[in-house]
């Protein structure tokens, strides 16, 4: 009984629990309604919102459309416009478009012209504004075109005149004064102090400066400027430029520096080759002068000349023509020395000295790459010195062993000229000797 008792409590309270839990499922269903009643009333209204912002857009677009449409029909009736504009310009303009690009070329050539010409050195203005001419993009006025036709008036007759000018010239010390010159037309200007020395014009200083050397025209200057008659005086025709190639170009001792310590050595083998051919040619003129005087006296044989040595060397008993002809050979080999000295030490020089300047070109080159290591190709002034010395060391080798090559040449055709002659000599007392021996 009391089991079944039990057992009816536990199913009430099994009961009890399910109610719970149909209770909790019920309240959480109907949340869940809720919930998703709300959902759905919130998407129905942006639904809306997003429909109506469709609808604007759709109308914003619209309206676009037509004004893209109006502005379509605006450019093209714009591009008739323009097209007809154009064409009644061209017609009124006619030639006057040409005219225009002409102006416009001829001022910027003669900009040109004048910003470096010596006519404007002296601060004289030009009557047009060539820089808004050669810069104008309108069509230039009557006054304009007239200005520039002064300007070119002008200018050709500053080019054709000779006047005194108050311009700047730059002095020693490396200010600027306006000093008294003289303009040879557009191509020379002459200083009048100093007794007259020639002047360039420097752009970049925006003044007259005298070249680095004057040339050899200028020692005409101080009569021209001091005289009253007809004189001669020199002109550069390429307005500075051959001046100041003359300037840049360096005098031959300017170049014997460049070749450095190895030119020094050249020319110091080439002045001692020099000196050794001029006392072997006078040794060989003395020679030569004694052995004609003995030629023109065979009877009497003297020591004070090659051939009378030989000759006595000849003298005794002539009987035997092997033990004459080997003392006649003795007596040419004793004077060989004498006539054939200093021709080996000519023909070393003149070997010595191109090999002199092949060292200065390989010591040059040397230098010149270590300063295009050293700070480059792009400044060609750091690679001048070494490229000036291989180039005048090879120069220099070259002009002293051409003339010592011949100067060696020279000396040994005259000695063997006398060589020859103590061998005929020789010759000539052996058939002598044999003939006497004959008879």
């Amino acid at each position: 009984m009391r089991f079944i008792t039990t057992l009816i409590f536990a199913c009430m309270a099994q009961i009890a629990l399910a109610n719970t839990l149909i209770e909790s499922a019920e309240q959480f269903s109907k949340y869940e309604r809720n919930f998703d009643s709300a959902r759905l009333a919130a998407f129905k209204q942006d639904l809306s919102a997003q429909e109506q912002a469709l609808e604007q857009a759709r109308a914003s677009l619209a309206a676009e459309e037509k004004r893209a449409e109006e502005l379509r029909e605006q450019f093209s009736d714009n591009e008739e416009i323009l097209t007809e504009k154009t064409e009644a310009l061209r017609i009124r303009t006619g030639s006057l478009g040409e005219m225009f690009g002409v102006v416009r070329q001829v001022a910027g050539d003669l900009r040109t012209i004048t910003s470096s010409s010596i006519t404007r050195i002296d601060g004289t203005d030009t009557p047009a504004d060539l820089d808004a001419l050669a810069e104008s993009k309108a069509l230039p006025d009557l006054g304009k075109i007239k200005a520039l036709w002064q300007t070119l008036r002008q200018e050709a007759s500053l080019s054709s005149e000779v006047a005194q000018i108050s311009a700047p010239v730059v002095q020693a010390d490396g200010s600027t004064a306006d000093e008294q010159s003289v303009r040879i037309g557009a191509f020379t200007v002459v200083g009048t102090s100093n007794g007259g020395q020639y002047l360039i014009a420097d752009e970049q200083l925006g003044a007259l400066r005298p070249p680095y050397r004057q040339p050899g025209e200028a020692s005409m200057l101080s009569g021209w400027l001091g005289g009253s008659g007809v004189a001669f005086v020199g002109i550069d025709p390429s307005r500075g430029a051959l001046l100041n190639i003359e300037a840049a170009t360096p005098s031959i001792v300017e170049r014997i520096q460049q070749g450095g310590t190895i030119g020094y050595i050249i020319i110091a083998l080439g002045v001692i080759g020099l000196l050794i051919a001029l006392w072997r040619l006078f040794a060989l003129l003395q020679i030569s002068a004694g052995m004609r005087r003995q030629l023109s006296d065979k009877l009497a044989a003297k020591d004070d000349n090659a051939l009378g040595r030989v000759m006595i060397a000849s003298l005794g008993d002539r009987t035997d023509a092997e033990l004459l002809e080997a003392r006649l050979d003795e007596a040419v080999l004793r004077e060989l020395p004498a006539i054939e000295r200093g021709q080996s030490i000519i023909k070393l020089l003149a070997g010595i000295a191109p090999l002199m300047g092949l060292l200065g070109t390989v010591t040059g080159m040397i230098a010149t790459f270590q300063a295009i290591t050293a700070f480059g190709s792009g400044d060609a002034k750091l690679m001048a010195a070494g490229i000036s010395q291989a180039l005048i060391t090879t120069v220099l080798g070259l002009v002293v062993a051409v003339p010592l090559l011949l100067l060696h040449s020279w000396v040994a055709s005259r000695s063997r000229e006398l060589v020859h002659i103590l061998d005929e000599q020789s010759a000539g007392i052996i058939a002598e000797a044999q003939e006497s021996s004959r008879k």
